[in-house]
């Protein structure tokens, strides 16, 4: 995306990883800068919605302190179980309905997307699962896989090949549509979970003040990055479903985000490691 959209705005686009304080560092840093359009957040959805229900120290707020530019894609998560023990997510709701805090769920992280759609889960099923919380992806597919967790919540990637192979079961995915990735996987509303829907995901915003007239020209070549084939394809490889919203509809987007956020956060408890 960064070529494309520099081929548009013919201008170098550098991109300048700055990670840490699960994406705080690097947001507060584009926060604090000028908004004259040349510092640019690319952000997710930790840095831009789920930080704010976790810390109550944040030295920026995403509600207010961003100009939004556009969202740029969504990604579905995916709830996986050992396939030899496990047929339905029904079955593993019904287990914690029964005996509370006796099946347990892994995730990347106390405070990660993954751990708030499982809350969101079981706040919705009215059933109480054990979380259990893993340092990346990687480890957490291979000891679902390995039956040490009874189930995990996951991004689509790691889990396709698992699950082709026979290795993982796929339960459902959290978005409001299949996963192209995973078209026989059904999504919670179909599983009975009218409304269930949480996604991760990725977008563009820059300091607040920043002119409309550069914000439209900023989103204008997002917009354009998204439409290159090789960019939708790259995408759709990675589980996303490319987006592109205005920014309009991204402010409202964010906003609705940092509620929903909350709500899950303060329902469950969750604190941040």
């Amino acid at each position: 995306m960064a070529q494309k959209l520099s081929d548009f705005l013919g201008q170098s686009v550098v991109i300048e990883n700055k990670p840490g304080a699960t994406g705080m560092i690097g947001a507060a840093s584009v926060a604090k800068s000028a908004p004259d359009g040349y510092t640019v957040l690319f952000g997710a959805a930790s840095e831009m919605a789920i930080n704010a229900s976790l810390f109550k120290n944040m030295t920026y707020d995403p509600r207010s302190d961003f100009e939004p530019v556009t969202l740029v894609a969504t990604f579905p998560l995916v709830f996986i179980a050992p396939a030899t023990t496990t047929q339905s997510l029904k079955e593993l709701i019904e287990a914690a309905r029964a005996k509370p805090d006796t099946v347990s769920y892994g995730s990347i992280g106390s405070g990660s997307p993954q751990h708030l759609a499982a809350e969101l889960l079981s706040s919705m099923a009215k059933a109480k699962f054990l979380h259990i919380p893993y340092k990346g992806s990687g480890p957490l597919v291979q000891d679902a896989v390995g039956g040490h967790v009874n189930m995990a919540v996951s991004s689509v990637p790691p889990a396709v090949p698992l699950v082709r192979s026979g290795k993982l079961r796929a339960l459902a995915v959290t978005s409001s549509a299949r996963s192209e990735a995973l078209p026989d996987v059904p999504t919670m509303a179909e599983l009975g979970f009218a409304g269930y829907e949480f996604n991760t995901w990725v977008g563009v915003a820059v300091p607040k003040g920043t002119p409309k007239e550069v914000v439209d020209r900023l989103r204008d070549g997002m917009v354009a990055a998204l439409a290159a084939s090789e960019v939708q394809a790259t995408l759709r490889d990675q589980g996303a479903v490319p987006a592109g919203t205005t920014a309009e509809q991204f402010r409202q987007f964010v906003h609705d985000e940092v509620a929903k956020s909350d709500r899950i956060v303060s329902q469950a408890g969750i604190q941040p490691e």
